[in-house]
């Protein structure tokens, strides 16, 4: 009976769950008492705060808005609680008010109600509502659709009236001042299994494991220390930068309870696909795909029962300090990426650190900091990312069809009865234009490149570019399974291609060598030949 209280109390978490999203009607004690305790007050909310504290006139619109499962409803609710005497509150904009009435006009009904209420109206709204009605909504609404256009637009509030907060505006993750990661997410996965009277499932934990250990509490052992739970906010930090992969409330709180209650053991749950949304996208990191001669040999070894005395020690303290054994090959692989910080035993997991490192995001945070901090210092760092990676990269692969014209610093042009065209491309960092651009969310940085003293346009890359330019320096050819990624390659090298082809200099290559066609414009003659 105990294990099933656990369980039930677990299924809360879930997307599923009759309780996923909050009404204003009242749930069973023990479930709201959860939500209670789970609830993180983020930035969005105190922000909020302030403007029902500012006491806005009575004509002022709010617009909370966002995506689906966000938390907006869990911050309505909060403050109609607090605020309902003062102001209007429509919670969800998806919700008609007559069973004959569409969304877009129970929003023309609201918005008609308001010109004569006393109360400001705050507004619960998913962004894409937003866009239908600046759309659809009403003519005699045309203030409120101009507004809501301009917002979404150019960010914009053009009137006193309108007020926006939006949950894209406020990231999970950040990457500034030296911290990597999220206190949001960290905050909300420790709340979940801190060991405290006031956390309702951990209550439900130390009853259930007064009768028994299974699945469910050796996960949630699991997902207490700490070190797993920075692991895990580390992956969905990867999954953030690689696929722009968005993280809402009851996304986490669903990816919690797929993690303790999923089919397995929390490290498997962890990278199995087809369960949950976020861990279909974790599972691009599973540690089973990463080529290396000791995994791969661990791999190999352990289903044949090849015996490592170090690792027979290792798997014994495991049962004992963790209630986990019998594994096969791929779980243990997992275990030992999970809990690589971890102390354990004898630490034979530890021996793997060096095969689970991923270079390519802490590269990729280096130069997003240095971009998005750049206030004169850390030119040397920039200069050397963009010389030696981004600019090699460029010639690397503008220059393909003719790789000799990289020693000399040429950007290839075209061919003409096998002959080619280049001109000499002397590529720089737009130190003055990177101090100017704002980097507005962690997924992108600004590429700002001058060609000799003449500006391109600023290109936001994102890591895919960052390891598509890393495996063009190191011999990689990009093929149609990269064209998502090479089309921004392209732009930079058509961009700089326009640039120089207006060069008073350009080289023609053949089999039997070379020619150079100089354009003496104060002379008004070209001149052929002389050095290159």
């Amino acid at each position: 009976m105990r294990n099933v209280q656990f369980k039930r109390l677990l299924d809360t978490l879930a997307r599923s769950s009759a309780q996923a999203v909050t009404t204003l009607g009242q749930g069973q004690k023990e479930e709201d008492e959860l939500k209670e305790y789970l609830y993180v007050e983020t930035d969005i909310e105190t922000d909020f705060k302030r403007l029902l504290d500012s006491s806005p006139p009575p004509e002022t619109v709010i617009f909370l808005c966002g995506s689906s499962g966000d938390g907006k409803s869990e911050i309505l609710k909060r403050y109609h609680k607090r605020y309902s005497d003062e102001f209007h509150f429509h919670l969800d904009a998806t919700h008609a008010f007559k069973p004959d009435q569409n969304a877009i006009q129970a929003l023309n009904q609201l918005f008609e109600e308001q010109k004569s209420s006393e109360k400001p109206l705050v507004v619960g709204i998913n962004v894409g509502m937003l866009f239908n009605f600046s759309s659809q909504g009403d003519v005699e609404h045309e203030e409120i659709r101009r507004a809501i256009e301009a917002y979404l637009q150019h960010g914009e509030e053009v009137s006193p009236s309108f007020k926006f907060l939006n949950f894209e505006k406020y990231p999970k993750f950040s990457l500034e001042d030296g911290e990597t990661g999220s206190a949001f997410i960290s905050e909300l996965i420790e709340r979940a299994v801190a060991a405290s009277d006031a956390n309702p499932l951990y209550r439900a934990y130390i009853e259930s494991i007064e009768t028994s250990q299974d699945k469910l509490t050796t996960n949630y052992q699991l997902l207490q220390i700490e070190e797993v739970r920075e692991r895990i906010v580390k992956l969905l930090l990867s999954a953030r930068l690689r696929f722009d992969q968005f993280l809402s409330a009851r996304a986490l709180l669903d990816f919690v309870h797929h993690l303790i209650t999923g089919p397995g053991l929390l490290f498997d749950n962890l990278f199995v696909s087809g369960h949950n949304e976020l861990s279909d996208v974790v599972s691009h990191f599973d540690p089973c795909s990463i080529r290396s001669r000791r995994i791969d040999q661990f791999l190999i070894q352990h289903p044949l029962g090849v015996k490592e005395q170090a690792f027979e020690e290792f798997q014994q303290s495991v049962a004992n300090d963790l209630n986990v054994r019998g594994l096969g090959a791929a779980s243990w692989l997992r275990f030992f990426y999970l809990l690589q910080e971890v102390e354990v035993g004898n630490n034979f997991h530890q021996t793997f650190g060096s095969d689970f490192e991923q270079p390519l995001y802490d590269r990729y945070i280096e130069i997003w900091r240095l971009h998005a901090a750049y206030d004169g210092r850390g030119k040397t760092l920039l200069r050397e990312f963009y010389k030696d990676e981004l600019f090699a990269a460029l010639m690397r692969f503008g220059n393909r069809l003719e790789p000799s014209l990289i020693k000399r610093g040429h950007m290839f042009l075209c061919s003409r009865n096998k002959v080619s065209i280049s001109a000499h491309a002397k590529l720089r960092p737009d130190f003055k234009q990177i101090e100017k651009e704002s980097v507005a969310n962690i997924h992108e940085f600004p590429v700002c490149i001058k060609v000799g003293d003449q500006r391109l346009r600023t290109f936001h890359v994102n890591v895919s570019f960052l390891e598509l330019i890393s495996k063009i320096n190191d011999g990689y050819r990009p093929n149609k399974h990269d064209k998502n990624t090479i089309v921004i390659l392209e732009e930079i090298i058509a961009d700089v291609t326009g640039v120089i082809v207006n060069s008073d200099r350009l080289l023609f290559s053949t089999a039997q060598g070379q020619l150079v066609l100089t354009n003496e414009v104060e002379d008004e003659e070209f001149l052929v030949g002389g050095e290159e």
